[in-house]
């Protein structure tokens, strides 16, 4: 999606790209999914995808493992991250956006 010359998008887009069989999965999509239903996650758009099932996408971004997380188009992290980063990144993307 493109914006007009000299406006920026308001929304920042959030991928977590997971795997069903992925034990280390779970815990990022569950910490992602409160972090972003409160104050946090106004103007995000969120999306879980199944890397099985959106495999060009995931090798489009570079995803070699999972669960691994995309903010805005750049793929940001793989494998475990501590809730603080994940925080700060959605900051960072948030002040750019």
């Amino acid at each position: 999606m493109s914006s007009p010359a000299g406006t920026r998008s308001m929304s920042v887009e959030i991928e977590l790209f997971y795997a069903p069989w992925c034990t280390r999965c779970a815990a990022p999509r569950r910490r992602l999914r409160a972090l972003l239903s409160g104050p946090a996650g106004r103007a995000l758009a969120y999306h879980e995808r199944n890397v099985l099932e959106n495999l060009e996408r995931a090798v489009e971004l570079g995803v070699t493992a999972t669960p691994a997380l995309a903010i805005s188009g750049r793929l940001v992290a793989m494998g475990r991250w501590r809730e603080a980063r994940l925080r700060a990144l959605i900051a960072a993307a948030r002040a750019g956006a």
